[in-house]
């Protein structure tokens, strides 16, 4: 999967801000779901749905530790 320069831009700030990884992902995915300017449709559902298959498994991780 080729990753675009919005794409990489957006990895690399929430990077830089240090965030949890389970936050970084549903804000990726979240951004990623509510482009429908810069990222085709078809683009888009596969790239959520990727992320949302990482996203669960420490979404549940997250809410046992808590």
């Amino acid at each position: 999967m080729n990753i675009t320069p919005q794409e990489e831009s957006m990895i690399k700030a929430l990077r830089e801000a240090a965030l949890p990884p389970l936050f970084v992902l549903i804000r990726i995915r979240n951004d990623i779901l509510n482009d429908t300017a810069n990222v085709k449709e078809s683009r888009r559902n596969d790239v959520v749905n990727l992320l949302e298959k990482y996203i669960g498994p420490l979404w549940e991780e997250y809410h046992k530790t808590k």
